[in-house]
C-alpha cells in the first residue's frame, strides 16, 4: 500500500482537474484524491489540507493562482457562511454544464446502453 502523500495541516499547490457531485473541486497528489470547496476545474490553488482519510483527503484554499474563466464575483453576503448554495462563485452557464456532467456520470454508471444526456436547461433570469 502507497503512504498517504498529504499531511493535515500542511499547504501543497495543485491544479484542479474536476468538479464533484457537489461542486467542490478535485485535486490529484501522486493519485491520492483531495476535495477543496469553492475550486474551479482549470485552477491552479495553494490549499491547506484540513482533514485526511485513507482514501482521500479535504483542503480549503488558502489563495488561487490561477483563476478559471468560469469563475465569478460572488452575488451574494452570506455565501460562505450559508452553506445554501455550492457554485455561486461559477459562472451560471458552467453551472448548467457541471449539472449535466454530473447526470451524464450517474447515467454512464447505471446504463449498459449509453445515452447522451441533453443539455440542462436554464432559467431566463436567475
Amino acid at each position: 500500500m502507497n503512504p498517504i502523500p498529504v499531511k493535515k495541516n500542511e499547504k501543497y499547490i495543485v491544479d484542479i482537474v474536476d468538479n464533484g457531485f457537489g461542486g467542490e473541486g478535485i485535486a490529484k497528489i501522486d493519485d491520492f484524491t483531495i476535495f477543496i470547496p469553492n475550486t474551479i476545474k482549470g485552477e491552479k490553488c495553494e490549499i491547506l489540507i484540513v482533514k485526511v482519510l485513507s482514501s482521500h483527503a479535504y483542503g480549503k484554499i488558502v489563495r488561487i493562482l490561477e483563476t478559471s474563466k468560469d469563475r465569478t464575483d460572488i452575488d451574494c453576503a452570506t455565501y460562505q457562511r450559508c452553506g445554501g448554495c455550492d457554485l455561486r462563485h461559477m459562472t451560471y452557464e458552467n453551472t448548467l454544464n457541471l449539472k449535466r456532467e454530473i447526470v451524464q456520470s450517474l447515467v454512464n454508471k447505471g446504463l449498459k446502453n449509453k445515452v447522451a444526456v441533453e443539455d440542462t436547461i436554464g432559467m431566463d433570469n436567475p
